[in-house]
């Protein structure tokens, strides 16, 4: 008779997790990714046994988004063991493919790409100012920098950077960098 502890932890792994069905791979410890933790996967999907190997993305996955793995039992054409991963819904997945272009067309794969219309980040180099200095403050600083703790973030616009500023006031500046 299946027991309430079991029936909770599977609702909640089935809640938590997708499942990924693959062929784990072997990497080299001095992979890249693998030094970062991920682990290759091939994915398979096939309805006859045993499953054709086909030219599909690698799939990396960081270690600790793996919730458990599972052999299934059956195995590919080349004789590899397939598993099932449990991999938590929320894991980031690097895919890796390739893709076939024409030679002709290839020159259009390093053409530059237009940037994003809005791009938001932390002003490079955006040393915090001191109360002397401070615009608000009486300062004549012609930079204007976020007070300690505050937000200061550069924002461009279709080629536009705007600064944005947030004093300890809660004040916001929304100027020109």
């Amino acid at each position: 008779m299946a027991s309430y502890d079991s029936a909770r932890t599977k609702a909640f792994t089935h809640a938590t997790t997708t499942t990924l069905t693959g062929v784990p791979l072997d990497v080299s410890d001095d992979h890249p990714l693998r030094r970062l933790g991920q682990v290759p996967i091939q994915p398979i999907v096939c309805v006859t046994d045993p499953c054709p190997d086909e030219d599909r993305p690698i799939l990396w996955v960081n270690e600790s988004a793996l919730r458990s793995r599972t052999a299934t039992g059956r195995h590919t054409t080349d004789g590899d063991e397939i598993y099932e991963f449990a991999v938590a819904t929320d894991a980031i997945v690097v895919v890796e493919s390739f893709r076939r272009v024409r030679a002709s067309d290839s020159t259009a794969l390093h053409a530059p790409t237009a940037a994003p219309p809005f791009i938001v980040r932390h002003r490079p180099n955006a040393a915090r100012s001191t109360t002397k200095d401070h615009p608000c403050h009486g300062g004549d600083s012609p930079t204007l920098r976020a007070d300690p703790g505050c937000n200061d973030i550069e924002i461009t616009e279709n080629g536009v950077t705007y600064c944005f500023v947030e004093s300890s006031e809660h004040y916001c500046i929304y100027v020109l960098c």
